[in-house]
């Protein structure tokens, strides 16, 4: 006969063993095999030294601080310096950021020529004697060379320091202390839905009121690629209008709106061109999510619907392109989107906002595993990207922004009662 202590760990071991096979399977993003499939394995980058650099003539520039960009610079003669700007890795499109400090031991004027290796002239300088109120350089004080398409450009140098950059710097704290901002609205949540490759967090909005239950969700990403300010400031109209909107309310007590405002801490503060701390490009990787960051959202996401127990009705993913450009799906794809009505009464009610502006909708099927494609497959829902140029002008983008958070509240509540 089993003696009782025997029995009781049997007992105890079959008590575990069904306790484990009866708890609920975390919910994970399913896998896509797209038609043009992306290789988003690790490549090698190239890091910058970050430091410090004497250039003689009492003229000093560094690249110590999250965001900058600058490679190698020297001195050519009294007036030239010559700087090396290279992509963390290679192939990347012509997206070549730049950022960096000078300042001189007096006022001086010097021309830098900027190299950018196998790309070519992109954004224009911005500068800045703090950081956080930029302005565009002159255009006379820059000259695209032809040949090569590097850019000389005429520096005024004093002892205070100068920012230059290719576009405004918002780096993960300043992400942070955005998002922040929202943290003690009764509606809103502030947290991380997972790591970057290098440790930092992804963080995330959730604005909700009340219960979650069978809400639907609206989703809300933006800068994959570092460089792509201006899709981020849209995005921050977006979001900061929406949470004073006068319907808000309404809207939260039918729709729960998830915003993840920066998916690659890593590349922002490393200063790279497009990729990821691992050489990839995020939003070529949302089909198998080999990448931390893409892995830790789509799951994410996922589970934030399996939680609600509503659909995810919209995706809206905020890049910069040379222009202002709503890439969409492509009609032919013959599923329903959850939301049909959706697009073409968002771009009307723009357009109708905003005398003279004309939307340019490029659609497309699928393709490449980006998130407008995978917000379709995974939940049949509307998913756009949302490109803003990158030298619209900033208070059109602040505008563009509101309208278009105003209409897709208006829109959703008219045609979800």
């Amino acid at each position: 006969m089993p003696s009782f202590k025997k029995t009781s760990a049997l007992f105890l071991l079959v008590l575990l063993l069904w306790a484990c096979s009866n708890q609920p399977e975390i919910p994970q993003a399913s896998t896509y095999d797209f038609p043009t499939p992306v290789d988003t394995g690790n490549k090698a980058v190239e890091e910058q030294v970050k430091q410090m650099y004497d250039l003689g003539e009492g003229v000093y520039i560094t690249n110590d601080f999250p965001g900058a960009r600058l490679n190698e610079i020297k001195r050519v003669n009294d007036t030239l310096l010559e700087a090396r700007v290279a992509a963390e890795n290679y192939p990347v499109n012509n997206s070549p950021w730049y950022a960096f400090k000078v300042w001189a031991d007096s006022e001086q004027e010097v021309y830098l020529k900027m190299n950018y290796q196998e790309a070519r002239h992109r954004y224009p300088p911005k500068l800045s004697s703090n950081g956080k109120v930029w302005r565009e350089i002159d255009d006379h004080r820059v000259v695209v060379e032809e040949e090569g398409g590097s850019a000389v450009i005429r520096l005024p140098l004093s002892s205070d320091t100068l920012w230059v950059s290719a576009q405004e710097i918002y780096d993960t704290k300043r992400v942070r202390d955005w998002a922040e901002a929202f943290a003690d609205h009764p509606d809103v949540r502030l947290s991380s839905a997972g790591k970057s490759a290098q440790g930092r967090d992804l963080i995330f909005l959730d604005v909700n009121k009340g219960k979650s239950g069978k809400k639907d969700i609206i989703v809300i990403l933006s800068r994959q690629h570092p460089p792509e300010v201006t899709g981020f400031f849209a995005m921050q109209a977006f979001v900061e209008r929406m949470m004073e909107s006068s319907q808000l309310e309404s809207f939260l007590s039918r729709y729960r709106v998830i915003i993840y405002p920066l998916l690659n801490p890593d590349g922002v503060d490393m200063g790279h061109w497009r990729h990821n701390a691992n050489g990839v490009d995020l939003n070529r990787d949302w089909a198998y999510y080999r990448q931390p960051e893409t892995r830790a959202i789509a799951n994410h996401i996922v589970r934030m619907q399996h939680e609600t127990g509503g659909k995810v009705l919209l995706g809206l993913d905020f890049h910069s392109t040379y222009h202002d450009v709503f890439y969409t799906q492509d009609k032919s794809i013959q599923k329903t989107p959850t939301t049909p009505w959706f697009r073409e009464q968002w771009f009307e009610a723009l357009e109708t906002r905003l005398p003279g502006y004309k939307v340019n909708e490029k659609p497309k099927g699928l393709a490449t595993p980006v998130t407008k494609g995978w917000f379709y497959a995974q939940f049949g829902a509307e998913g756009m990207t949302y490109e803003i140029g990158d030298r619209t002008p900033r208070d059109t983008i602040d505008l563009i922004g509101k309208i278009t958070s105003e209409e897709m509240i208006r829109i959703l509540l008219e045609n979800r009662k």
